[in-house]
């Protein structure tokens, strides 16, 4: 740090320190007799406590910078504790900033506790403010050095009223969607979903209660998104295929399986850019910058994570925190100004820190309502009147995310039944694996609250025509219905004698 500051630095550092740089014949070996007495222990402990008696900031300011392994960007460090003004040596020696000090980061500048400097290359370049190695081991430390902790109390549990039973619908949204490629038809127009096609799978989609359009339509784009990078879809002509050993593994996975291999999908894909999925804002392809979509998903998961997993929490209240201890979370360089982010609505561009709320708190908001809440992260309650939107860490997110926790235990109900009129029931917690098979010869009807499917001759011969015979079907029934008619059974079977031959 020292070998970079001019001569008058050097010999003001001395004077606020005392110490002494007679000896010294050259600027080097002033450089390493100054270093050696301002990282004396006694000498930076002493150093601490003049600053502190001063101005009390400054223990705020070195507390910060410790839990932060020693570095922060320039950018975030001065919004809370002022800049360090750049100055020649010319400049320096007449204005001799060290007397009167601007800034608690000033303060600690030119009593040599904290330097200047810069990290990174292009676009990633920054500024950063670090404590020398040399200097923080005997700084005083915080007593709790978990980085990323915020603090925020929980509040009373909601009533089970106003909790939004949408545990698994992403999941179950998934299968249906599979069941919907193999049994109907999915069109392509260009390399995009023909919109007819869009409708009809929508109207099969477990459709959370309260969610508006826009976040409609980013659910879906997810779901298709996480279906291609999974390798579930082939593109033949201009139709959409599913890839048969991609999904008979993804099915015959347990529950547990199935849930967390979506998760780590999303996790994990760099293409899938949820800042830019955020309804309320609109990414505009201008200049050279991006963003690091991966960056901010592991950035906000590892601040979650310090949730206590089954407390509830205000929203507001986690977004203040956020706002508070970790703003930069997708921007580590802190730079508010590059980047061409509009208003969806006023199609206003949204620059400087001071639209932070607009920005990454629409972020954070889309991402507790949206992934988090649709991949399990997260539990979600509705508000009361005049109140906010509650969050918790809900089981599974809690053990993804958490250090520890044990694998939840789930007994979801798994129920079948065949009726005399040829309904096939299946309840939510029926495996996808046998939901799928149901897919395969009968015709679906409904998906909300339970799945419900029709059996009928055009089903049965479309099953033949794809290699699944009646007596398969009528077999598979009588093992996974709990009630199966047996005047249905029966049609099965006679619908079976009527078929071509062909193996059991």
């Amino acid at each position: 740090m020292l070998a970079g500051y001019p001569d008058i630095l050097l010999h003001v550092l001395a004077e606020l320190r005392g110490a002494f740089l007679d000896g010294a014949d050259n600027r080097e070996q002033m450089v390493e007799l100054l270093a050696a007495q301002l990282t004396n222990p006694t000498s930076v402990q002493m150093a601490y406590q003049d600053m502190v008696d001063e101005a009390p900031q400054a223990a705020d300011a070195i507390d910060l910078l410790l839990r932060e392994h020693g570095e922060l960007a320039e950018a975030q460090f001065s919004r809370a504790y002022g800049a360090i003004r750049q100055m020649g040596p010319a400049k320096l020696e007449r204005e001799s900033p060290w007397l009167y000090p601007e800034s608690i980061a000033e303060l600690l500048y030119y009593n040599g506790i904290i330097g200047r400097g810069f990290k990174g290359a292009g676009q990633s370049a920054h500024a950063i403010v670090y404590l020398p190695s040399d200097v923080a081991p005997w700084l005083p430390h915080p007593q709790n050095q978990l980085a990323g902790d915020l603090p925020i109390k929980p509040v009373a549990a909601p009533p089970a009223a106003r909790m939004i039973s949408d545990a698994d619908s992403f999941l179950l949204d998934a299968g249906t969607l599979l069941g919907f490629v193999y049994s109907d038809r999915l069109r392509l127009i260009a390399n995009d979903p023909h919109p007819e096609d869009i409708d009809r799978l929508i109207e099969r989609l477990q459709l959370p209660f309260g969610r508006n359009e826009p976040d409609l339509e980013v659910r879906l784009a997810l779901l298709l998104h996480l279906a291609n990078r999974l390798g579930w879809l082939r593109r033949d002509g201009d139709t959409v295929q599913l890839t048969q050993n991609a999904v008979a593994a993804f099915l015959h996975k347990t529950r547990a399986e199935q849930r967390r291999l979506l998760f780590d999908a999303w996790r994990a894909s760099p293409e899938w850019n949820d800042l830019c999925r955020t309804p309320d804002l609109e990414c505009v392809e201008a200049g050279s910058w991006h963003n690091d979509p991966f960056q901010t998903r592991e950035a906000v998961l590892r601040l979650f994570s310090h949730l206590q997993p089954g407390a509830w929490y205000s929203q507001s209240d986690v977004i203040h925190a956020v706002h508070e201890m970790a703003p930069d979370f997708q921007r580590p360089t802190g730079n508010y100004d590059t980047w061409y982010i509009r208003n969806h609505t006023t199609q206003e561009f949204l620059k400087g820190f001071e639209r932070w709320d607009e920005v990454e708190g629409a972020l954070l908001r889309f991402l507790v309502r949206g992934p988090f809440s649709w991949l399990a992260v997260l539990d979600m309650a509705e508000p009361s009147a005049g109140s906010d939107m509650l969050l918790s860490l809900g089981r599974w997110g809690g053990y993804w995310l958490g250090d520890g926790i044990p694998q939840p235990e789930e007994h979801p109900a798994s129920t079948m039944t065949v009726t005399e009129d040829f309904l096939v029931t299946l309840e939510p917690g029926v495996s996808l694996d046998d939901r799928f098979r149901v897919e395969r010869f009968a015709q679906w009807q409904q998906s909300h609250p339970t799945f419900v499917y029709q059996i009928t001759q055009r089903s049965l011969k479309r099953a033949a025509e794809g290699g699944v015979s009646s007596v398969r079907i009528a077999g598979f029934l009588r093992q996974r219905a709990r009630n199966s008619a047996p005047r249905v059974l029966a049609a099965i079977e006679r619908f079976a004698a009527a078929e071509p031959s062909q193996p059991a």
